[in-house]
């Protein structure tokens, strides 16, 4: 079978029957097996009968790439975008949107999925993501009955058990397919700077068991000079070199900026192509952009969530032109986007979790490792990991090459948005729906587990805060519940600020201040100093809801609100450009995040409530700071126009 001038594998074949029998469909592949195609053909197939189709992403690098390879295949007119930062062509017959946008469309019982025909799951296995994983079980018990998915994931043993809890809860037929075979085989080496290439007889003799012996050495990482050398002489380039936190990412680039890995026709073309982005992007005046740019011009780069997001979008197209050969980047650049290189070197197998040094899951170690060979272009793919012998546990590096990854596993919780959507239309008859989710499924059925009593009680617990509170009277929604159910995402929160009338005696400015406190969760508390202060009832108001929380029973409170970024997000509002964003000490890919999930805050609602005053000053608030790097929508048009 061919598709679009390629020869399919099997299991897109089987896949794509499936699609043309309207069947649910769940893929599971390893990474670079080619899992996109069979959605795409579920696009095709959708605009073909004069349906719609919603295309979900877990993160934004992904939903953006997509809109772009629409756009430019289906023509403009044909694909919309609608995520938490911006809204674009919503009414379109191919919409991306996050997950959790889906989930809230669901909610509302939005008109606009009256003529859905399929919705695509991208990355499902995300179901086990602790914080955003019940975004995708509630949207997968909740969508309405005439919705077929495609579920695209990465290989994990349960798979069979997943497809049969969406059978149970669809009440509808899902098809799935496995690929256990990579396009281009892997070949793993351990690696040690001071030792070379390590066996793992060599690792079993050198493995300290003493476990204060091997702390001793633990923070004394050697230099990724020698292993970088060996796989530049090998020929490996393009490198994708995955460290686990954001410094490790810069130091290394840095350290590497006397390296010199493209030829005079490549460093020609990088220049224009440098000078033509930073030119679009208007990022000329950006104080970073000249230790950036003396990075690129030799081939090499760093990417992580910290950096400015024209300046990730930069370095991503210069990797996928080949112009990058050498990529120090953090573990989210494995997600999704289709950016394969030749090898992948691992800096270290051990993650520091902010209490202690623990192993990668398999399930990301898979999805990064992943990203070497590329289809068509390498008979294999090379990963290497960057190890201490001494301090490397034979065991868990066995496990790590030689084991399937971990089962998925429900991470569900019911948010007050939810519950306030069950319960004002289900009442008591909601608790059997909330039942439903994947924890509470044992082949074939669901069932009462202890789980489920202890979860009963949490949302019993959060009902009982609802109706204590105002937001439910007995089973009805008050304008404060339905404010909250339309916000979703610190809807309690935003709802009880506005009911308060907090936001009134606040400038434009200092509302978004508030706002942004609710949404930051500042790596490193107090990680500024700050005098920053003005009169506000805000976090009061905050804590007495915790209080009222915690009197109701619930288990998990709301968090307090955190001022730590209050100087930057009020300089940003009052005008200041992004030198002077930069000058106060923190990442300003963080910053522009919580600017923009602040928009999100501010728009939805806004979008909520019937009250001219404050309509005006969140209008005034959401213009003061979506601008320059802040602008989403002017950054995706220049990406799309590229």
């Amino acid at each position: 079978m061919e598709y679009r001038g390629l020869t399919l594998d099997k299991f897109q074949e089987d896949a794509i029957h499936a699609i043309d029998e309207n069947r649910s469909v769940l893929v599971s592949a390893p990474t670079g097996c080619g899992k996109t195609l069979v959605a795409e053909y579920a696009v095709e197939l959708c605009l073909e009968k004069g349906k719609k189709v919603i295309y979900t992403a877990p993160i934004k690098a992904l939903s953006n790439q997509k809109y772009r390879d629409f756009k430019h295949r289906f023509g403009d007119e044909m694909v919309g975008i609608h995520t938490g930062d911006l809204s674009v062509n919503p009414g379109a017959p191919i919409l991306i949107m996050t997950t959790e946008i889906f989930r809230n469309m669901i909610l509302e019982q939005s008109d606009r999925l009256t003529d859905v025909l399929y919705t695509v799951f991208d990355e499902v296995h995300f179901i086990d993501d602790e914080e955003r994983g019940t975004v995708w079980e509630e949207s997968i018990i909740l969508a309405p009955d005439h919705i077929r998915f495609v579920c695209l994931s990465a290989t994990v043993p349960n798979i069979d058990d997943l497809a049969e809890w969406m059978e149970t809860v669809r009440e509808s037929k899902f098809t799935v397919v496995k690929e256990l075979v990579r396009p281009v085989p892997l070949k793993y080496h351990l690696f040690s700077a001071k030792y070379g290439p390590v066996s793992f007889k060599m690792l079993d003799r050198m493995y300290l068991k003493n476990p204060k012996q091997r702390k001793k050495m633990q923070f004394r990482k050697p230099s990724s000079r020698r292993i970088i050398n060996t796989v530049l002489q090998d020929e490996g380039t393009p490198i994708l070199y995955f460290a686990f936190n954001r410094k490790a990412c810069e130091k290394n680039a840095l350290f590497h900026a006397d390296l010199n890995l493209l030829d005079q026709e490549e460093k020609d073309k990088i220049a224009v192509m440098i000078d033509d982005l930073v030119n679009r992007y208007q990022l000329n005046d950006y104080d970073k952009l000249d230790s950036l740019r003396s990075l690129w011009y030799r081939g090499v780069a760093f990417h992580h969530a910290g950096i400015l997001p024209a300046a990730k979008e930069i370095i991503e197209r210069l990797f996928a032109t080949g112009l990058i050969k050498l990529l120090f980047c953090t573990e989210t650049f494995a997600l999704g986007v289709n950016m394969p290189a030749r090898t992948v070197i691992f800096d270290d197998l051990e993650k520091f979790n902010g209490v202690e040094f623990l192993y990668m899951t398999n399930r990301a170690f898979l999805q990064m490792a992943g990203r070497a060979g590329r289809r068509g272009m390498d008979e294999i793919g090379h990963v290497y990991c960057h190890i201490m012998p001494e301090t490397t546990d034979p065991k868990e590096v066995k496990r790590l090459f030689y084991e399937e990854s971990e089962e998925v596993q429900s991470r569900f919780v019911a948010s007050y948005a939810t519950i306030l959507s069950l319960y004002s239309r289900h009442g008591e008859q909601a608790y059997p729906i909330f039942q439903k989710s994947l924890r509470n499924y044992r082949s074939g059925h669901f069932v009462i587990t202890k789980d489920y009593k202890k979860e009963e009680n949490q949302i019993r617990a959060r009902v009982r805060f609802l109706q204590e509170n105002g937001y439910l009277k007995g089973q009805e929604l008050t304008d404060k519940g339905r404010l909250a159910m339309a916000v979703s995402g610190y809807e309690i929160q935003a709802a009880e600020l506005y009911k308060t009338r907090c936001f009134d005696q606040l400038s434009p400015e200092k509302v978004v201040v508030v706002l942004a406190a609710l949404i930051t969760e500042a790596r490193k508390k107090n990680q500024i100093a700050s005098d920053f202060t003005f009169k506000t009832d805000a976090p009061k108001i905050i804590s007495q809801l915790i209080r009222k929380e915690e009197n109701a029973g619930v288990k998990e409170p709301i968090r307090e609100l955190d001022f730590s970024l209050a100087e930057p997000v009020f300089a940003w509002a009052n005008g200041c450009d992004l030198t002077r964003l930069a000058s106060f000490g923190v990442p300003e890919g963080d910053l522009i995040r919580i600017l923009r999930m602040t928009i999100q805050l501010l728009r939805s609602i806004k979008q909520s409530i019937d009250d001219p005053v404050t309509i005006e000053k969140f209008s005034k608030a959401m213009d003061l700071i979506n601008r320059d790097a802040v602008d989403a929508e002017a950054e995706l048009k220049i990406e799309s126009s590229l």
